[in-house]
């Protein structure tokens, strides 16, 4: 009975192997949300809740973007979008021109609000 006992516990450990390839492989490829002729680009250093709606108001994106990820959106502009803890984010684009997303903090704390073209 013990030697099929043993089996049975190293099949658990190898799919315990498996599962950190595929989170890496799934983290090297920047997310995309959306579909439309224009883009927002988040990368970020620290973990970042982001928020994108489009031209028609309806939200394309919302949510947790961990460190070094990148999430891209695409849709019709112009959009707003809020970035929560802007001091990690690493780099934000709209149709990979660069914004200042730390001059759209709001004086209450770490939230950027902005309406990009």
């Amino acid at each position: 009975m013990q030697g099929a006992s043993a089996p049975a516990a190293a099949a658990p450990a190898s799919a315990a192997k498996a599962a950190p390839a595929v989170a890496t492989a799934a983290a090297s490829a920047p997310a995309v949300a959306g579909s439309g002729s224009n883009a927002i680009e988040l990368k970020v250093k620290e973990d970042s809740w982001f928020s994108v709606r489009g031209k028609d108001g309806k939200e394309l994106y919302s949510g947790l973007v961990h460190a070094g990820g990148t999430q891209r959106v695409e849709g019709e502009a112009p959009f707003k979008v809020t970035v929560g803890n802007v001091k990690g984010v690493e780099s934000l684009s709209v149709d990979d021109e660069p914004v200042d997303a730390k001059r759209y903090v709001s004086a209450r704390g770490n939230v950027a609000r902005l309406s990009l073209p």
